[in-house]
């Protein structure tokens, strides 16, 4: 990943094309007002004893990545031809994150680094906060703010913020619990936050990765004290060497708390031996040690320029019952293994995408998996003989075979995200929903500009945000209407 279309380049470069929209007032229906914010106080958090099994509480929803709303029922292939606009709001500042929902509040961060609360009702804004921007003259965009998803667990936010920083906020007002730097994100550092994170088996793990791979930085898994910020336990992936740098985890881990293992995905370095670059890795979650990883063959690296990784891993199985996990690849395939023994090589590979490093020109994949249990749900970026310019695919989990193919109108980079019968999907410009059997679109919208940060789904209704600033809130009307 080095240039406007390579690595976690790529999808900043994507916001590059797009200005951001000042706020502007109006009503619920259209923009909620930005005036009287200060005077809004924070809504208090729910006791302990409030439903919990409709929140969106990290990105993917859930420490496996699959991307599914296990408890949701409003939302069905019946209901989702309906889907209605309950309200937007205005940023000021492109999104970039994908929306965290707990308590029935909404959560995203934007790129003038402010993090923000909602009232998933009303789109009230609730509170705000500052945390950082980085600042890169020779990257594109040349100026980042949040693009980490935060994760919510005892009633504390986690994420990266828009500058060296990682922090926790108490989810009521967005007030700063701790900060605790993870790089140098000057010219000369090249560090920035891309990573969402995952909290579990009472620690906070963060990858982290490069700004735009000038320099590289040594690619890094960190796990985080939750009460205190104390980076307890830290395992690197590529030498201490500024010759031989990179690897980076800019996309999230996945967790598989049962068996105590993290999958992360990792990114490009100066060169093609450089330590777990272009590689798949599992850790042990007691201590971060690396216990087995596969790294892209010359035959598949070959097939596409800064051919890093672009998707999160997502764990699933296929109908025996095998602990699988899979990814994307910017060469256009999707990849799976088994969790237990990565070093044998993928079980299959089905293509996506046609390769490239520019994921905006539609080529490669970056989009994350979901899987229903029966189904996974692959989106990606043009298909050679195929004139859409993204597309969404079923496959089977054991095979890689295709079940169906849904074509859309742009490429798809944001992670697919699954209810009760429904995938959605961001391409482009639009937001989809599809029929999970049959791939048939059930509903589409169309915006200004494009959407990368994801669907998060809670109690009936679709929360995403867009590169002009706007989030939004889609619901399915309730049986009355």
């Amino acid at each position: 990943m080095t240039s406007l279309a390579r690595g976690a380049s790529a999808l900043c470069a994507v916001f590059a094309a797009f200005g951001a929209l000042p706020a502007a007032a109006g009503s619920r229906d259209a923009v909620v007002a930005v005036s009287g914010l200060d005077a809004t106080p924070p809504a208090p958090v729910a006791s302990a004893h409030r439903d919990t099994g409709h929140d969106w509480p990290k990105y993917c929803g859930n420490l496996e990545m699959t991307g599914v709303a296990p408890n949701e029922r409003d939302i069905s292939p019946a209901t989702a031809p309906g889907l209605r606009q309950a309200w937007r709001f205005v940023v000021g500042s492109a999104i970039g994150s994908s929306p965290t929902v707990v308590a029935r509040r909404v959560y995203i961060g934007d790129w003038s680094g402010t993090e923000w609360a909602f009232d998933a009702a009303t789109g009230a804004v609730l509170a705000t906060a500052h945390l950082g921007t980085t600042y890169v003259s020779y990257c594109n965009p040349d100026h980042l703010g949040i693009t980490s998803a935060a994760a919510a667990s005892g009633g504390v936010l986690y994420l990266a913020g828009g500058d060296d920083a990682f922090y926790a906020l108490d989810a009521r007002d967005l007030s700063i619990l701790w900060r605790t730097s993870l790089g140098d994100n000057s010219q000369l550092g090249g560090y920035y936050g891309w990573c969402s994170p995952a909290v579990a088996a009472g620690r906070v793990f963060q990858g982290v990765s490069s700004n735009c791979d000038v320099p590289f930085v040594i690619g890094r898994l960190d796990a985080l004290d939750p009460a205190s910020g104390a980076v307890l336990t830290s395992t690197e992936l590529s030498p201490a060497d500024q010759f031989n740098q990179g690897a980076g985890i800019w996309t999230s881990p996945a967790v598989d708390l049962a068996a105590g293992k993290i999958f992360a995905t990792t990114g490009s370095a100066y060169h093609y031996e450089d330590g777990l670059s272009f590689s798949l890795v599992r850790f042990s979650i007691d201590g971060l040690g690396v216990e087995d990883h596969w790294k892209l063959s010359p035959e598949d690296y070959a097939l596409a320029t800064d051919a890093d990784w672009g998707s999160s891993p997502t764990l699933f199985s296929d109908s025996a019952g095998t602990p699988l996990v899979g990814a994307g690849q910017k060469n256009g395939y999707y990849y799976a293994f088994r969790r237990a023994d990565l070093a044998a090589g993928p079980l299959w590979k089905t293509a996506i995408a046609v390769p490239g490093p520019c994921p905006q020109c539609a080529q490669g994949t970056l989009s994350t998996a979901a899987f229903d249990g029966t189904r996974l749900y692959v989106g990606g970026g043009a298909t050679a003989g195929f004139a859409a310019m993204g597309s969404v695919r079923a496959l089977d989990p054991g095979t890689g075979a295709v079940i169906w193919s849904a074509p859309l109108g742009g490429p798809v980079i944001a992670p697919i995200s699954y209810a009760n019968g429904v995938v959605f999907a961001a391409g482009g410009k639009s937001a989809y929903a599809l029929d999970a059997g049959t791939g048939t679109i059930l509903w589409h919208a169309d915006f200004g500009s494009a959407l990368f940060g994801g669907i998060a789904i809670s109690h009936g209704r679709i929360f995403f945000g867009d590169t002009t600033g706007h989030l939004y809130a889609y619901e399915v009307p309730p049986p009355s209407d």
